[in-house]
């Protein structure tokens, strides 16, 4: 991951809207946590559901991800096997050390994401001079003075996270944004839980949310069913991370790559056929 930035940075309780966390996890520097993250946001989204399955789990297709943006289409797409994608239906099985197709076939949605981010200026490849400064550190990009704003907040997030209970609080009841009740505050940090995976803090995440839940009046825990089952996503969550950690590896789209020109040939008519970034101003 790449160092810090120094600047000011404000603690974030929402994710930039629009950025994959593949995307996230490059613009960061850590490609190899890409994986691990996009896959607990998916769940988290409900595009995906975690079943036990023998000797690991299994990811089973609940909805078509429309609506969600070209990344994550691209990645559940090679998730199930590149081919049509039917909810109930598509699955896949998980198992530690048994990924590597499944972490082939994710090198493509990652230097999808890679490339969208280039095209759309939030980053460009590393100089020459960058690798052979850095020749241990095999990130093919790193952010432009556009992607900044989006570095910042993705750190402010970090902060956040990492940020005792009764700070966080306090960041929820800023003028920028209160979240009126302990529901409206579980359900929010759920969906950072993607962030704490892509942020090597999962962990205590997870055992955040599942004391949140601990907390939680009868009343307020039954409204939950619509939601994922938190107790049963905190241990699941955290194992899937660790299981799919191979395919970290092999997803980790520079070891791939002598640049990212390379991989595209033409890396302008390549991008031309990408769908832009929408992303917001920050």
């Amino acid at each position: 991951m790449y160092r810090r930035p120094n600047r000011l940075i404000i603690p974030q309780y929402e994710a930039p809207k629009n950025l994959s966390l593949l995307a996230a996890a490059e613009l960061l520097g850590d490609g190899k946590r890409a994986a691990a993250a996009q896959v607990i946001d998916l769940v988290v989204r409900k595009v995906l559901s975690i079943e036990r399955a023998d000797k690991g789990f299994r990811l089973v297709l609940l909805r078509e991800p429309t609506g969600e943006g070209p990344d994550q289409l691209d990645f559940v797409t090679q998730l199930f096997g590149g081919g049509a994608l039917r909810p109930g239906l598509s699955s896949v099985h998980l198992a530690k050390g048994r990924n590597t197709d499944l972490g082939r076939r994710l090198r493509t949605p990652q230097r999808n994401a890679i490339a969208r981010l280039i095209a759309g200026g939030y980053a460009r490849e590393q100089s020459l001079w960058s690798k052979l400064l850095t020749p241990w550190r095999k990130q093919p990009i790193e952010p432009t003075p556009q992607g900044e704003p989006i570095v910042d907040h993705l750190w402010g997030i970090h902060d956040y996270v990492q940020l005792a209970e009764q700070d966080r609080f306090r960041v929820l009841q800023s003028p920028d944004g209160a979240v009126p009740d302990e529901l409206q505050r579980l359900v929010l940090n759920e969906k950072l839980l993607p962030y704490a995976v892509l942020f090597n803090l999962e962990r205590q995440w997870m055992q955040q949310l599942d004391l949140q839940y601990r907390d939680l009046p009868p009343e307020l825990a039954a409204d939950l069913d619509d939601l994922l089952v938190i107790v049963d996503a905190v241990g699941l969550g955290l194992e899937i991370a660790v299981a799919i950690g191979d395919i970290a590896t092999l997803v980790d789209a520079a070891d791939a790559l002598e640049g990212v020109g390379a991989v595209f040939g033409g890396i302008g008519e390549a991008l031309a056929n990408l769908p832009d970034l929408d992303l917001p101003d920050l």
